[in-house]
C-alpha cells in the first residue's frame, strides 16, 4: 500500500506516534509539500484500482475476522489536497498526533457470504471428526465378529471332514451368499437354533426385559352350573352357562390372589397394570368381572375379547346318553386326535391356540406392554393346558399327563430377571418365561423340566405306548 508522503527521513529524526505513522519534525514538511502535487495523479489512478480489485475479491470470497478490512474510500483531489495540507499542518505541531480515519462506507457483515462464524464452522467439523471415528469403530468391532464368525465356520467344516478319507478334504470355500450370511451371524450354518428366524420373532428378542411383560397370569374360569350338573349342556348352549354362587365368590379370591401377587414388591405397589385376554364364555367374562373388581380403575390397562380362547367345541346341544357313548369311543381312538361329531378334537384346539400365541408374542416383542404390566388369561381347562403345551413345546404324551387345573386357580409364569448381557441368538421370547413352583404343584402331572424352555431343542424323545 502506498504512502501519501515521501520518503521517510532517518530514524532518529522521527518521533513516535500513536497511530503507528511516523511522526515528522518541521523541518520536512516544506519539502513534502512539493512532492505530494506531483505523486498525486499517480496515487489516484493506482488506489482506484486497488479499491476495485478488492471490492471484486471480497463478493466472492469468504472473509475471516482477522482479514484486513476493505479499502477506504478515496476523496477528490480537492478534498485530498486540504487534508494533505492540515496533516502537514498537524506535524508541524508535536500534540498533534493524526490517525488514519475508519472506512465508513465498507460494512464488515457485507464482505461475508454466510452468516457462519469461524467457530461454528469448527465444531461442525469437530462434530463430523467424532462421527466418522464412531463410525470406524463399529466397522472394525464388525468386522472382528466377521472374522470370529467366518473361522468357527470353517472349523466346523473341517471337523465334519474328519471322517472322510485323507486327502478328500480340502479347506472349504466360502461362496458369497455363505459370507453374507456368516457376516449377519446365520448360526443356521452351524446347525444351531437361530431364533430371529423363528416365525413368531420379529426381528430380535427385546435386550430390554422391561419390555416384556412382569407375568402371564392363566386362569381356569371360576366354577359353573355345568361343572356341578352335566345334563345343564342338553338344554343350554355351551356359551351361555354362567357361574355358581360360589363360582362368582372364587373369581373374587382369585382377584385378591393376584392382588397380592401384584403388590408383594414394596417400591411397586401403585405402578403396576394388568391386561386381560378372556373367552368369550359367559362363565370366563363372569370370573373376569369378579377378578377386576378387587383392582382400582387405575390398575387395569384394558380387555380383549379373544374367541380363539374359547372352550373345545363338543358339539351343539349335548344328549347325556350320546355323549357318554362319544367318551368312550375317544378313549379307544385316542383322547387328543379324537373330534366330536359337530365338535373340536385337542388337535384343533391346538391349531387356533398356537395362532393367538403367535399373535400375543408379536405384540409383546412391539412393546404393547412395556413396564409393570402383566397379562391375564381367563380361559378353559383344555384351552389352558394346550396354551402350556404350546408355550413350553409338550409333546402329546406329555400333554396328556398333566391334569386341569382348579377352578379360579392362578398359574403364574414368570419373566426371568433382566440381564446386562446380550440375549444369545438361539433365546426366544418364550424361553425368558417359567412357572413358579407354587404353580408347578397346582398343575398336577407337570414337571420341573415340562415348565420352562431353557434348552433347545430336545435332545431325545421317550416314545409312549399309550393311545393319543
Amino acid at each position: 500500500m502506498h504512502r501519501a508522503v515521501g520518503p521517510q527521513p532517518l530514524r532518529g529524526a522521527e518521533h513516535a506516534s500513536t497511530s503507528g505513522r511516523p511522526h515528522y519534525p518541521a523541518s520536512s514538511a516544506c519539502r513534502l509539500r512539493g512532492r505530494e502535487s506531483a505523486r498525486w495523479a499517480q496515487l489516484e489512478s493506482q488506489a482506484v484500482a486497488a479499491f476495485a480489485a478488492a471490492t471484486t475479491h471480497s463478493c466472492s470470497h469468504r472473509v475471516s475476522s482477522t482479514r484486513i478490512r476493505g479499502p477506504q474510500r478515496l476523496r477528490s483531489v480537492e478534498d485530498e489536497a486540504s487534508a494533505v495540507a492540515c496533516v502537514e499542518e498537524g506535524w508541524c505541531n508535536d500534540d498533534i498526533h493524526p490517525h488514519p480515519s475508519p472506512p465508513e462506507d465498507v460494512d464488515p457483515k457485507s464482505l461475508i457470504m454466510s452468516e457462519c462464524t469461524v467457530q461454528e464452522l469448527a465444531s461442525e467439523v469437530q462434530a463430523l471428526v467424532r462421527l466418522v471415528q464412531a463410525q470406524q469403530d463399529i466397522l472394525y468391532s464388525q468386522k472382528a465378529q466377521i472374522d470370529q464368525l467366518t473361522e468357527t465356520l470353517l472349523e466346523q467344516a473341517q471337523r465334519s471332514c474328519t471322517a472322510s478319507k485323507p486327502g478328500e478334504c480340502s479347506q472349504r470355500h466360502l461362496s458369497p451368499f455363505d459370507s453374507q450370511r456368516v457376516g449377519y451371524g446365520d448360526r443356521r450354518l452351524l446347525g444351531l437354533y437361530d431364533a430371529r428366524f423363528h416365525s413368531t420373532h420379529t426381528g430380535a428378542t427385546p435386550s430390554d426385559f422391561r419390555v416384556l411383560p412382569s407375568r402371564i397370569i392363566l386362569v381356569r374360569h371360576a366354577e359353573s352350573e355345568g361343572n356341578v350338573d352335566n345334563l345343564l349342556y342338553t338344554t343350554m348352549p355351551d356359551s351361555q352357562v354362567p357361574l355358581t354362587a360360589r363360582g362368582h365368590m372364587q373369581a373374587r379370591e382369585a382377584g385378591r390372589v393376584i392382588k397380592s401377587l401384584m403388590e408383594a414388591d414394596p417400591g411397586r405397589r401403585d405402578d403396576y397394570r394388568l391386561f386381560f385376554y378372556i373367552s368369550p364364555y359367559k362363565r370366563s367374562l363372569q370370573t373376569y368381572e369378579g377378578i377386576s373388581s378387587q383392582f382400582s380403575s387405575h390398575h387395569l390397562l384394558g380387555v380383549q375379547e379373544e374367541v380363539q380362547l374359547r372352550e373345545q367345541d363338543f358339539g351343539n346341544f349335548q344328549d347325556a346318553e350320546g355323549k357318554q357313548h362319544e367318551k368312550a369311543e375317544r378313549l379307544r381312538f385316542g383322547r387328543f386326535f379324537y373330534r366330536f361329531p359337530n365338535g373340536e378334537s385337542g388337535a384343533d384346539v391346538y391349531d387356533r391356540i398356537t395362532l393367538f400365541e403367535d399373535h400375543m408374542v408379536r405384540d409383546i416383542n412391539a412393546g404393547r406392554f412395556a413396564g409393570n404390566t402383566a397379562l391375564v388369561l381367563v380361559t378353559h381347562g383344555l384351552a389352558l393346558r394346550i396354551f402350556l403345551m404350546r408355550w413350553f413345546h409338550w409333546t402329546v404324551d406329555e400333554f396328556l399327563s398333566v391334569y386341569n387345573p382348579a377352578n379360579a386357580d392362578p398359574l403364574v409364569l414368570e419373566r426371568t430377571p433382566s440381564s446386562t448381557q446380550p440375549v444369545p441368538a438361539w433365546r426366544h421370547t418364550k424361553s425368558l418365561y417359567r412357572l413358579t413352583e407354587g404353580s408347578m404343584r397346582s398343575l398336577r402331572g407337570c414337571s420341573p423340566e415340562m415348565c420352562s424352555t431353557d434348552t433347545l431343542p430336545r435332545k431325545s424323545l421317550k416314545v409312549s405306548t399309550r393311545l393319543l
